[in-house]
C-alpha cells in the first residue's frame, strides 16, 4: 500500500492497484528467485504494475507536457528540514503535486529510476521528466516551508 499512495490520491485507487498487483504476484511466484528479497521483488512488480496502468489510462497520457524549450535547472541536495521531515508529511504533501509531476518526482527520487528508464517507461521526453522532477521540488519546497511554518 505503501507504493500505490505515493501515486494515487485516494485509498480505494491504491487498493484497487494493490489488489490486482498482488493476482500479478501470484500469477509470477513460480518466476520469484530466492536470491532477491521478496519485499524489493514485490515492490518492483507494483511499480511496473502502476506504470503500465498509467500507459493504459488515456487521461494520463494528456496530463504530460512536453517541455524541449524549457530551460532546466537540476537541483541535486536537498536541505536538512527536507530531510527530516516525517513520512506522513511528505506523503500528504505529495498528494498535492500534479498527478503526472507527482508521478515522475516519486520513480526518480523515491524509487530510484533514472530519466532515462522513466522516459522509456512513460513514454516521454528527457527534457520532461527532468522538468517534472525540477517543478515537483520547487513544489514540493513551497508546501513543506508552508507545513513548517504552521507547525512552529
Amino acid at each position: 500500500m505503501s507504493v500505490a499512495y505515493k501515486y494515487y490520491n485516494n485509498e480505494a485507487d491504491a487498493a484497487a492497484i494493490v489488489n490486482s498487483a498482488f493476482l500479478k504476484i501470484f500469477d509470477n511466484l513460480d518466476k520469484y528467485n530466492f536470491s532477491t528479497p521478496l519485499e524489493i521483488w514485490m515492490r518492483r512488480i507494483t511499480i511496473n504494475h502502476i506504470i503500465d496502468e498509467f500507459r493504459k489510462n488515456k487521461k494520463y497520457s494528456e496530463t504530460f507536457t512536453d517541455v524541449k524549450e524549457q530551460h532546466i535547472i537540476e537541483v541535486s541536495h536537498l536541505n536538512e528540514f527536507e530531510n527530516n521531515i516525517e513520512d506522513e508529511v511528505v506523503l500528504s504533501i505529495l498528494k498535492q503535486l500534479p498527478n503526472a509531476t507527482k508521478n515522475v518526482f516519486c520513480l526518480y527520487a523515491i524509487d530510484g529510476f533514472s530519466h532515462k528508464e522513466i522516459t522509456k517507461l512513460l513514454h516521454i521526453s528527457y527534457e520532461t521528466s527532468k522538468w517534472h522532477v525540477k517543478q515537483a521540488r520547487k513544489k514540493l519546497r513551497e508546501l513543506l516551508t508552508k507545513h513548517q511554518s504552521l507547525i512552529g
